[in-house]
């Protein structure tokens, strides 16, 4: 089975991105991505999307995403033409984008994709007529921006990819989903500790808002996040004590406090076990910047935290 890598589509590795038109007449072999993931946005036709040896059918306003090292096709094309969004991960809002807290973001971009590699699932999200309307406008106008030479190309691009992003997670709809459904369960839970992370947050209470036992959301939320919740939601604290260290001039237990530590002793001996530093000295060897420039960026893929010097966890 062939995999393709990102430079195969652009040599400009500093701006992991591309975007195309893709008309397969012919259908597309069984292949892989090895570092990049896709956004598909069907825009005409129909076919049968292939993962792995299960076999589903895709038509105009269907939207997927397909993450590295899942293998995929389409045979049976009948007028089907697509746009293809290649993008690394560090492409996505970061952890701290309030877009993250959104349960159809969870759904589409993290969970969604993880589901298709590991069980062979199939997207929840079909555009109606006016909502495919405005999101071919929109790919339209980022294939104009990428051919281009324009100055501020690729903030342009990453402005425009954002917006499509957050534009689809708004749309993504769990009307017509049994509530027992993993993405449903897992998106309402992880939707929930974004916007409450800071505050204090109990196992058994987020999995009684998945509708699971506590033992059966915690293993489904490790297989498709890489950590359990605790860890999960200790990343989403550091990350963010991480950024009020360089971006405020507050007290390290008021910091503490603003990012979910009620024990100022356990926030100190918990960061200097992640970083290897107190935060008084991670603030003095990166300085105070209340405009942000020092601030660290992050993002929560697949169960991973990337980015210099933040919180991770692993599988």
């Amino acid at each position: 089975m062939y995999q393709f890598t990102l430079n195969q589509f652009t040599r400009d590795l500093s701006f992991p991105f591309f975007i195309q038109y893709g008309k397969h007449e012919n259908g597309l072999q069984l292949h892989s991505h090895k570092d990049f993931s896709e956004l598909v946005i069907v825009l005409s036709g129909k076919a049968v999307h292939i993962v792995d040896n299960k076999q589903y059918p895709v038509a105009e306003g269907d939207v997927f995403v397909i993450s590295k090292d899942t293998p995929h096709g389409y045979k049976e094309a009948d007028q089907f033409r697509i746009c293809n969004i290649m993008y690394q991960q560090d492409m996505l809002p970061s952890s701290s984008n309030d877009i993250t807290n959104s349960a159809g973001y969870q759904a589409l971009f993290v969970i969604e994709p993880f589901y298709t590699m590991a069980y062979q699932f199939t997207s929840f999200l079909k555009l109606s007529p006016s909502d495919f309307l405005k999101i071919s406008a929109k790919v339209d106008n980022m294939i104009v921006e990428y051919t281009s030479n324009s100055e501020g190309r690729k903030t342009m691009l990453s402005s425009m990819f954002l917006n499509l992003v957050t534009t689809l997670s708004r749309l993504y709809s769990f009307e017509g989903t049994m509530e027992t459904n993993d993405v449903f369960a897992l998106a309402k839970s992880v939707s929930y500790i974004h916007s409450h992370f800071t505050e204090p947050l109990v196992v058994t209470e987020l999995a009684s808002l998945s509708g699971y036992s506590t033992r059966h959301f915690a293993r489904l939320f490790k297989d498709t996040y890489g950590a359990t919740p605790l860890d999960y939601i200790l990343t989403l604290r550091l990350n963010l004590a991480l950024k009020l260290l360089t971006t405020t001039s507050s007290s390290v237990s008021e910091i503490g406090l603003s990012s979910g530590f009620d024990n100022p002793n356990y926030f100190s001996r918990l960061f200097r076990k992640r970083f290897g530093c107190s935060p008084s000295e991670y603030r003095s060897i990166h300085g105070t910047n209340r405009l942000g420039g020092n601030t660290l960026t992050d993002t929560v893929v697949f169960g991973r935290i990337t980015g210099e010097r933040t919180a991770t966890f692993t599988r």
